[in-house]
C-alpha cells in the first residue's frame, strides 16, 4: 500500500476513537518531575515530562512521520505562571512496510521551562498538565491521555537540585540537539544537499558511520530514503531525497553517528536554514515564491465570501447529478418513486430523506477525512479516493455485481440489491425499510465526487481555506444540492406523471441500466489500468470472472424451491469462489503502487509535455506561453475536454502562438500537482491554466467545460495582452 492509503485507514480509525472514550490498558506511564527543590519569584525553573512505554510500543515526535499524532501537553498553571515551549529530544525512526514514523520507545523525557510571577508569596503551589498521546505497536494504535501534577514550594532562598532528579535531567539534555548548525542547503535535481562545516561537529578524527535527518515539516524530505554522507576536508555533505520545497526552509534535527575509538557516539544538531536553488533552478525558486504568495486577497482567491460559496456549492451539487457515471444509480432512484406510486406521500418523503442522509453523511465523511489528511501534511484533493487503486477495485466490483443483479443472474433480496435503488420488493412489505434509499445515496456520492463541474471547483477550493466548521458547512450545502431534486420528487411525486405507469417496461429498463452500469465498470477498469499495469488488469478481470460464476451459483442455489442443504452447499461454494476472486485481484497488489508505473502519454496527446514546475519556470523565464491541463483519468469532464484540446483547430492555434502544452495527470496521487492546485486556489480537476508571454505574470484560468471557441478566445486574450504590454 502507499503511505496515503495507510494514513487514510489510520484516519478512519482515529476519528471514532477520539469521538468516544477508549477503554483498556494505556501502555504508557507518565509523571511530572521538578528539577529543583524550591522556586524563586520571577526565576524560571525546569520541569520534566517523563514517559515510560511498554516493550513494543512507541509514542510520536512533533512530526510523527507518515502517520500518527504528536504528543501534546495542555498546561493547567496558576495565574501568572507561563510555560515555555517543549524541548524535544531527537527521536527514533520506526518503519512498518513502506511507512516511516518518528517517535520514542522505552523512555523519553521532554523538558519545559516554567516562569513564575515576580510577586510570589512563600507557599506550596500545585502545577498540573494533561498529557495526550497516541501509542502504537506494529499491530495497532491507541490514543491516551493522563493528568499529571506536582507541588512546588516558593521560597526567597536560592534553590538546590532535588535529590535523585539530576540523572533524569542530564539524560534528557544529552539527547537534545547540541547547537544550531550554520549550514547551507541546496535543492538540486530532486536532492537536498546539506553542507555542514566539520568544525560544527567537533573533532574531525571521529569518522561518521551513520546519519539521519528528522524533518519538522512534512512533504520536504522523503523519510523512506536514508541520507548519504560525504566527508570532506572542510565540509560534511549530507544528501537527502527531496519531495518539495515547502516554504523554502529546512527545519529539523540532524543526527550523526560517529565512531570514537571502539564506541559509537551520537550527536544531534538543530537545523533551521533556507533552501537555496542551484543556477538551473533559480528561476523556479522565483516563480515558486510568486505562486506561494497567491492567497486570499489576490486574483486567484475566492472573494465571494462564505454565503456565496454556499450558493455555488448548492448549484454545483445539483450539477453533479448529470455526471454520466451517476445516472444509472439515480435512474433507479427515480424508478423507485414510480414503484411507490399510489403509496402515501409520507412513505416517499421518508425514502427521500433516507437517500438525502446517505448523500450528506458520505460528503461529511469524505470532507472530514480530507481535512484530517491535509492537517497531517498529506496532499489530497477532491476525488482523492479514486486515486487509490484499492478503492477503484472495490467500487468496480460493487458496480459489476449490481449489473449482474440487473440482468437477473441473481437476486440479493431487500438490502444489497436495493443499493441501486430497487425498492419494488420492499415496498410490497407492510413495514418497508429505508436502508436501500440510504445506501443509494452513499453509492451515488461515491461515483459522483471524482469530478467537479461548473461552480464547484472554486467553492471546494475555498472550503479548504476555512475553519473546519465552515468548511463542513460548504460540503453540507454541496450534499443538499445533490439530493435536492430527489427530495423535490419525494415531496411532489406528481412531477413524475410524464413517466409511464409501472409495468413490463420497467424490467426492460432495468436490464438496459445493467448495460449502462457495465459501461461505468469499463471506465473504472480504464482508470485502474492507468494506475497499475497489464498484469494487475488481467488479474482484476479474472476476479470478475470468479464473481460472475459465484453470482450465477448463488442465483441458482437460492431460489425459493431449493432445499435447505442445497442452499447451504451453494452458499459455501459461492464463498469459496468469491475468495478465489479476491485472491486473484490482490495477487499483484505490490505492482499497484510502484513509482515506475507512470501513466504514459498516448498518441492523442502527442506534443504535450509532462507537467514540471521547474520546466514551467524555465519557459516563463524565456518568455514563452504555457498551457497546463490539470487532469485525471477518473474525471469524465476531463475526457470530454481532451477532445477539444486535441482538436485540429485548437492545436493549430496553440502551435501558431508558440504555446508549450503541459499535462498534469493527477490519476495517481501526486503532491507536486496537489500543491500547484492549492496555489491556484483549487482543490480538484479539471483546471486549465494559460500563461502568456512577455509581461503577463498572472495566468488565465479557463472554464471547466471547454469548447473550441472558448479555448481560442483565451489564447487570443493572453497573446494580445502580452503584445500590448510589450508595446
Amino acid at each position: 500500500m502507499t503511505r496515503l492509503i495507510r494514513v487514510l485507514l489510520l484516519a478512519c480509525l482515529l476519528l471514532p476513537l477520539h469521538a468516544f472514550a477508549f477503554g483498556g490498558k494505556s501502555h504508557v506511564k507518565v509523571e511530572l518531575i521538578q528539577e529543583e527543590e524550591t522556586i524563586q519569584p520571577g526565576h524560571p525553573f525546569w520541569v520534566a515530562i517523563h514517559l515510560t512505554m511498554e516493550d513494543g510500543w512507541h509514542v510520536y515526535w512533533k512530526n510523527p512521520g507518515d502517520a500518527g499524532m504528536p504528543l501534546k501537553v495542555e498546561w493547567q498553571l496558576p495565574s501568572g505562571f507561563e510555560a515555555g515551549p517543549l524541548q524535544w529530544p531527537f527521536p527514533e525512526k520506526f518503519t512498518l512496510a513502506d511507512m516511516v514514523g518518528f517517535g520514542y520507545a522505552g523512555e523519553v523525557t521532554l523538558l519545559s521551562q516554567i516562569t513564575p510571577p515576580k510577586e510570589l508569596s512563600p507557599t506550596e503551589i500545585s502545577l498540573a498538565a494533561k498529557i495526550n498521546w497516541l501509542v502504537c505497536s506494529d499491530m495497532t494504535c491507541q490514543p491516551g491521555s493522563a493528568p499529571v501534577s506536582l507541588t512546588v514550594i516558593a521560597s526567597e532562598k536560592s534553590p538546590s537540585l532535588k535529590p535523585g532528579t539530576a540523572p533524569i535531567f542530564q539524560a534528557a539534555r544529552a539527547k537534545m540537539p547540541k547547537s544550531h548548525v550554520v549550514a547551507k542547503t541546496i535543492w538540486k535535481d530532486g536532492t537536498v544537499q546539506l553542507e555542514m562545516p566539520e568544525v560544527e561537529r567537533g573533532s574531525k578524527a571521529d569518522p561518521i558511520v551513520g546519519v539521519y535527518f528528522f524533518p519538522e515539516q512534512k512533504n520536504v524530505i522523503d523519510p523512506s530514503v536514508n541520507p548519504t554522507v560525504v566527508p570532506d576536508k572542510e565540509l560534511c555533505l549530507v544528501n537527502m531525497k527531496g519531495v518539495g520545497v515547502k516554504g523554502h526552509q529546512l527545519k529539523g534535527v540532524l543526527v550523526l553517528h560517529t565512531q570514537k575509538g571502539s564506541t559509537e557516539q551520537v550527536e544531534a544538531f538543530d537545523i533551521d536554514c533556507p533552501i537555496q536553488s542551484d543556477d538551473e533552478l533559480v528561476a523556479y525558486t522565483s516563480i515558486g515564491n510568486e505562486l506561494a504568495a497567491i492567497a486570499p486577497g489576490n486574483s486567484f482567491a475566492f472573494s465571494g465570501g462564505v454565503g456565496y460559496a454556499l450558493l455555488l456549492a448548492f448549484i454545483g451539487g445539483m450539477i453533479l447529478n448529470l455526471m454520466p457515471c451517476v445516472l444509472p444509480v439515480l435512474s433507479f432512484k427515480v424508478m423507485s418513486f414510480v414503484h411507490m406510486s399510489g403509496k402515501s406521500r409520507s412513505l416517499t418523503i421518508k425514502h427521500g430523506v433516507a437517500f438525502s442522509f446517505g448523500v450528506l453523511l458520505s460528503f461529511w465523511i469524505l470532507a472530514t477525512i480530507m481535512l484530517v489528511l491535509r492537517e497531517y501534511g498529506q496532499a489530497v484533493g477532491w476525488g482523492f479516493q479514486l486515486q487509490e487503486p484499492l478503492f477503484v477495485v472495490v467500487l468496480a466490483s460493487i458496480l459489476f455485481l449490481f449489473a449482474l443483479n440487473l440482468f437477473g443472474v441473481f437476486e440479493l433480496g431487500l438490502v444489497v440489491a436495493s443499493w441501486a435503488g430497487q425498492t419494488q420488493a420492499e415496498t410490497s412489505q407492510k413495514s418497508p425499510g429505508y436502508t436501500s434509499s440510504f445506501l443509494s445515496g452513499v453509492l451515488a456520492t461515491a461515483v459522483a465526487t471524482p469530478c467537479t463541474g461548473p461552480f464547484l471547483g472554486s467553492a471546494v477550493g475555498f472550503a479548504f481555506t476555512l475553519p473546519i466548521a465552515q468548511s463542513l458547512l460548504i460540503f453540507t450545502s454541496l450534499g443538499l444540492g445533490m439530493c435536492f431534486p430527489y427530495l423535490l420528487l419525494a415531496i411532489f411525486p406528481q412531477l413524475l406523471r410524464f413517466i409511464p405507469k409501472p409495468g413490463a417496461w420497467m424490467e426492460i429498463f432495468k436490464q438496459l441500466m445493467g448495460f449502462v452500469m457495465l459501461a461505468t465498470v469499463l471506465w473504472l477498469l480504464w482508470v485502474f489500468s492507468a494506475q497499475t499495469d497489464n498484469l494487475s488488469l488481467i488479474c482484476l478481470l479474472a476476479g470478475f470472472l470468479c464473481f460472475s460464476i459465484g453470482a450465477w451459483v448463488y442465483g441458482k442455489g437460492s431460489q425459493p424451491s431449493s432445499t435447505f442443504p442445497k442452499r447451504m452447499a451453494a452458499y459455501a461454494l459461492v464463498a469459496l469462489i468469491a475468495f478465489a476472486g479476491i485472491e486473484a485481484i490482490i495477487f499483484p497488489r505490490a505492482n499497484w503502487y510502484k513509482e515506475n508505473s507512470a501513466i504514459a502519454m498516448n498518441d492523442e496527446w502527442h506534443g504535450w509535455e509532462p507537467f514540471s514546475p521547474a520546466r514551467v519556470a524555465e519557459l516563463r523565464a524565456q518568455g514563452k506561453p504555457v498551457l497546463i491541463d490539470f487532469t485525471a483519468k477518473w474525471c469524465l469532464i476531463c475526457q470530454a475536454n481532451h477532445l477539444v484540446l486535441t482538436s485540429e483547430s485548437v492545436n493549430h492555434r496553440l502551435d501558431q502562438a508558440g504555446v508549450v502544452k503541459m499535462r498534469a495527470d493527477w490519476t495517481k496521487n501526486d503532491p507536486v500537482i496537489a500543491a500547484e492546485l492549492s496555489k491556484l486556489g483549487r482543490n480538484s480537476v479539471p483546471l486549465y491554466v494559460l500563461y502568456g508571454s512577455g509581461g503577463n505574470k498572472e495566468p488565465l484560468i479557463l472554464p471547466q467545460v471547454l469548447t473550441p471557441d472558448v479555448v481560442l478566445s483565451h489564447i487570443d486574450e493572453a497573446i494580445s495582452h502580452d503584445e500590448l504590454v510589450l508595446n
